[in-house]
């Protein structure tokens, strides 16, 4: 008898994982393999640089490779996962080298939607869209501002791009998932950071 497929048999759940170091640590394994300086996977993360994957890539091995730069140079890392288990809710998941691997299943804090007349929500898979979120983006530094992404409640995903200090939101976003609006954003305000909610609310 064939073994069912995990796709039948069970629903696929999507999975985001942050390698996290040291910035020092991080910024020295990245530039050994030769990443680029502007990867859309680097994000910043409780003050601390992280290496992003998630569902919708291709593959996990440059994460591995970090993971064995990191090590062989005796650098401490972390692993945290965030995996969207339906609607408002979402097991967190961390696994660090001296700490128990731990998970907790919470509910997911909402984000005030921006207010849809301040701040129009503009669609990158459209040309008008992406052509809007262009014009308004490229008037900004990209030192003064920086990007937070969210999947959304529609299996889509949603960035808001905001003031660094006063956090005001300066633009907002969607797309079909995470990594396509990273790349969208780095393409407009390359070296912009970037920020995923990873943590459970406190």
């Amino acid at each position: 008898m064939a073994e069912k497929d995990p796709a039948e048999s069970g629903r696929r759940l999507h999975v985001t994982t942050l390698l996290v170091a040291s910035r020092r640590a991080l910024d020295n394994a990245l530039a050994e393999l030769g990443f680029a300086e502007d990867d859309d996977r680097v994000v910043e993360h409780d003050g601390r640089l992280a290496f992003l994957t998630c569902s919708h890539e291709e593959d996990c091995d440059d994460m591995f490779a970090l993971i064995t730069e990191l090590s062989a140079r005796g650098e401490s890392w972390e692993l945290q996962s965030r995996i969207d288990a339906e609607a408002g809710r979402a097991i967190y998941q961390s696994f660090a080298r001296y700490r128990p691997v731990e998970a907790v299943d919470a509910a997911v804090e909402e984000e005030q939607e921006p207010e849809t007349s301040e701040t129009p929500v503009y669609d990158i898979e459209s040309v008008e869209g992406l052509q809007a979120l262009k014009r308004i983006l490229k008037r900004i530094e990209p030192a003064d501002a920086f990007a937070t992404i969210r999947p959304g409640r529609d299996g889509r995903a949603t960035a808001r791009v905001l003031r660094r200090g006063s956090r005001r939101v300066i633009a907002a976003a969607t797309g079909a998932d995470e990594s396509t609006l990273r790349g969208v954003i780095r393409e407009i305000l390359p070296n912009v950071m970037l920020d995923v909610a990873m943590k459970p609310p406190v």
